[in-house]
């Protein structure tokens, strides 16, 4: 981590804010003492996951967090299994 100088810091500050990005953080001394870092801001993070490991991660970090609404249960559907298996049935006897 290089070290700055205030005065120097302040009459080169793009230069500061450069290297903080290429280099990594850099300390500003005042009378002999490190009194601050400057660091480059992390990107946010995309609500939108780029790759499947970042999917995998989110759904990883959520979960007991994870809280689904409830749900009304819903009504069984009756339906004849013959009317769907007999049409089936009819065309495979017709193909065999």
């Amino acid at each position: 981590m290089a070290t700055w100088q205030l005065q120097t810091a302040k009459a080169q500050l793009s230069e500061l804010l450069r290297k903080a990005r290429e280099e990594g953080p850099q300390t500003i001394t005042v009378r002999g003492k490190e009194e601050y870092v400057v660091s480059v801001k992390e990107p946010a993070a995309s609500a939108t996951p780029r790759t499947w490991d970042e999917l995998s991660a989110l759904a990883q970090g959520a979960g007991d967090a994870l809280i689904l609404p409830p749900r009304e249960p819903e009504p069984l559907r009756h339906f004849e299994l013959e009317e769907i298996y007999g049409e089936w049935q009819s065309q495979a006897d017709e193909e065999g």
